[in-house]
């Protein structure tokens, strides 16, 4: 989707999309879902000229950190440590089961 900003948004991250890179006046070639975002909150318009080439930003240029390394004792345990098994209700009486002839 291409679309041309309009208005600065007004909040600087959204969903670690960094928005204060988006330059008013400027047209971009963005995903639908986040075009529609910035259409709705009218921060952009819909451009449906393909002669100007549209801004793309690189990925690098969003400074999102790093993912964190899982942690080297991370395992699963079938059980937890504190189960000795399945509960029993005890306080109540098994029911008979009605036998049919």
């Amino acid at each position: 989707m291409r679309i041309r900003i309009v208005q600065q948004p007004t909040v600087s991250c959204i969903d670690g999309v960094q928005l204060d890179k988006f330059v008013p006046g400027q047209l971009y070639d963005v995903g639908t879902t986040f075009g529609a975002l910035l259409l709705a909150e009218g921060w952009a318009q819909p451009v449906d000229d393909d002669s100007e080439p549209a801004l793309v930003i690189p990925l690098r240029d969003f400074d999102s950190p790093p993912p964190e390394p899982s942690p080297s004792n991370l395992s699963r345990e079938r059980n937890p440590p504190y189960y000795d098994g399945h509960a029993i209700a005890l306080d109540r009486r098994r029911r008979p089961r009605n036998r049919r002839a």
